[in-house]
């Protein structure tokens, strides 16, 4: 029986004199994703609390204005800007989730959308801001649907608003600062090389099967492989057959008759 050779395992890579190590995850990145992935959560915190708050304030708000048609329709913007705003959440967490692991295996395309959202994010912190102030300035129209409806809202919910907002735009610009601080080199593809828990990288254990000159056979160099052809072998290790075949027999030749052959080939009396 004979066994295919099998390849060589290849020696664990060596690291070269003088050549620069391979880059790992920067502390900026780390944060940034950190950062990322608190502001998810913060803001399905945010939507669930403005979907708890939403009946009451609603009550409330029907009870003050003794259920006009002009009413109704606040209602319904304010069930619907509910709505909205977990349906939204709820996105934002998914997209942060994706966004902050691509940000860690070095994605470049993970950085430019962060950055754009970020950029987004910060634009909408800072209309949220606006239309907050714009709607507090001023003394309030003294039984208009306006005032009634900040009353309707719990104690405080308008300045914890303008808190979330002004925080979204703190928290939007500090992750694309640690962004545009983090190395270029982790971005370009370098990242992808960080080998994880110690582990060898993909494809470590067997190296490339060895190339053999011409004059030269893959088989028979390998102690375990099938001869190509008899002559290979020894007359003490082939079999009988192949042996008889490569021996030369002498011919046979008939013994001289012999006096007592004769006397035991007579026919008895």
């Amino acid at each position: 029986m004979s066994y295919a050779a099998q390849p060589p395992v290849a020696a664990p890579p060596q690291s070269v004199p003088g050549a620069p190590p391979a880059p790992g995850r920067p502390a900026a990145v780390t944060v940034a994703v950190a950062l990322l992935w608190t502001m998810a959560v913060a803001g399905f915190v945010y939507a669930a609390g403005m979907v708890a708050v939403t009946p009451g304030t609603v009550g409330r708000f029907r009870d003050a204005t003794s259920g006009s048609e002009v009413a109704e329709n606040f209602i319904a913007v304010v069930w619907l800007d509910s709505a909205v705003g977990a349906v939204v959440a709820l996105l934002i967490v998914a997209l942060f989730v994706v966004l902050g692991l691509g940000l860690r295996r070095g994605s470049r395309v993970a950085w430019g959308v962060t950055l754009a959202v970020c950029a987004l994010g910060v634009l909408g912190g800072c209309g949220s801001v606006a239309a907050i102030g714009t709607q507090q300035s001023g003394d309030a129209v003294s039984g208009s649907l306006g005032e009634a409806l900040n009353e309707a809202y719990p104690a405080g919910w308008i300045g914890l608003n303008a808190a979330v907002a002004v925080a979204q735009v703190i928290a939007y610009l500090m992750v694309g600062f640690l962004l545009l601080l983090a190395p270029r080199a982790f971005f370009s593809g370098a990242g992808a090389s960080v080998t994880h828990g110690g582990m060898p990288p993909a494809g470590f254990g067997y190296g490339i099967p060895p190339v053999y000159p011409p004059s030269e056979s893959a088989v028979t160099t390998s102690p375990w492989a099938a001869p190509q052809s008899a002559d290979q072998y020894s007359p003490s290790d082939q079999s009988p057959s192949e042996a008889d075949q490569n021996v030369v027999h002498p011919p046979v030749q008939k013994p001289a008759p012999r006096p007592e052959d004769e006397f035991w080939s007579r026919p008895s009396d």
